[in-house]
């Protein structure tokens, strides 16, 4: 087999909180976004035009100007859509106030009892 058509290598998929909707046979459905974790490799060939960021078919000659399973505008869009979706996003790994947080525990506490029609006790 040659190498270029390796699939890509997925470490690990999970639910996103997104939901979008999608044309899907002339048709609107709503679509519950996946993020999907890739090896640094795979990442590359995405980032580079070698596979499909939709579908994760794989090219042996980049940049085509659709993917040949799932029409993906590769050429137009591709690089566009790998900009949004596979930028890391910027954690605050700051360290947390714990006596704020718990405070503010308390506080939303309160008001979940207060609009469910329960007083403190």
């Amino acid at each position: 087999m040659a190498d270029w058509r390796r699939p890509l290598v997925v470490l690990d998929v999970e639910p996103a909180n997104e939901v979008t909707l999608e044309e899907v046979n002339g048709k609107l459905a709503l679509r519950r976004g996946v993020k999907v974790t890739f090896d640094r490799e795979s990442t590359e060939r995405i980032r580079t035009g070698y596979a499909c960021a939709r579908c994760l078919e794989v090219f042996e000659v980049p940049w085509p100007l659709s993917c040949p399973v799932c029409r993906a505008p590769i050429r137009e869009r591709q690089a566009e859509y790998f900009e949004r979706e596979y930028t890391p996003a910027v954690l605050d790994l700051s360290p947390t106030d714990w006596s704020d947080e718990l405070a503010s525990l308390e506080e939303r506490r309160r008001k979940e009892e207060e609009s469910n029609g329960r007083h403190p006790a």
